[in-house]
């Protein structure tokens, strides 16, 4: 018997042992599981977002083909539309893509902003230079293009030591997943939208912002910018320039 009850004993706790390393190797296995479905998650999220913004670029190119200007941004009062209605002098140079103007369908808040993958606004920049021209019906065509000089720029920091494009028409971006832990030591992000903050959301208050590399927990702005080159070589090939 009390062989017997030795053998049991020692079973017994052999298969705890067993047991507790099982629930480490299977916690350890679970923990690298979440984490690559986290990565997974963020570069599908990633990647809509820049499907996203090639849309809204290839729509703004056809709104100004179509009706010679580009939008203004919309506000969080506009529902999604440009504001104001018609273009002309902006209520706001940095705002929200004109999703409604632009006859872009998608996700949206409260606000009727179109929203990019983590459920934040798409934030939206246009040029005021040349008494707003580039937003006003027949401004460009009126100035001529020798003489319209778009006064956003995108850079590689927000010292804006690296100028990666100068005299650019309009910036379009997406705030990425930190959206919500934004910090003011955060300066590349501030650069692009923490500079003021109107009607509850963050915005950019300057003509300069930022493109560079994504850094996890760092820097997961995504941003592109229409190129005022080929802006007018298809205003031209529509008929609204010269």
């Amino acid at each position: 018997m009390l062989t017997i009850n030795r053998t049991t004993n020692s079973l017994r706790g052999f298969s705890l042992l067993e047991m507790a390393i099982v629930l480490v190797i299977v916690s350890a296995l679970l923990g690298g599981l979440l984490i690559s479905l986290s990565a997974t998650q963020e570069m599908n999220n990633r990647n809509a977002t820049e499907a996203r913004l090639q849309e809204i670029v290839d729509s703004l190119y056809g709104f100004a083909q179509a009706t010679g200007r580009l939008p203004c941004p919309a506000t969080a009062a506009s529902a999604g539309a440009e504001a104001p209605a018609g273009g002309g002098a902006c209520t706001r140079a940095h705002g929200f893509v004109p999703a409604v103007t632009l006859g872009i369908s998608g996700p949206v808040n409260d606000d009727g902003l179109l929203l990019d993958e983590w459920l934040n606004p798409y934030r939206y920049s246009v040029s005021t230079a040349n008494a707003n021209a580039f937003t006003t019906s027949n401004g460009m065509r009126a100035m001529g293009m020798a003489a319209l000089n778009p006064n956003l720029r995108v850079c590689a920091q927000a010292a804006c030591s690296d100028v990666i494009a100068s005299s650019v028409p309009v910036v379009v971006l997406s705030m990425g997943a930190d959206w919500a832990d934004f910090t003011a030591a955060d300066v590349d992000a501030t650069e692009n939208s923490g500079e003021a903050t109107v009607a509850g959301y963050r915005m950019a208050n300057d003509n300069d912002f930022v493109s560079t590399g994504y850094i996890e927990d760092v820097f997961d702005d995504q941003l592109v910018w229409i190129s005022a080159n080929i802006l007018f070589t298809r205003m031209i090939s529509a008929g609204q320039l010269p």
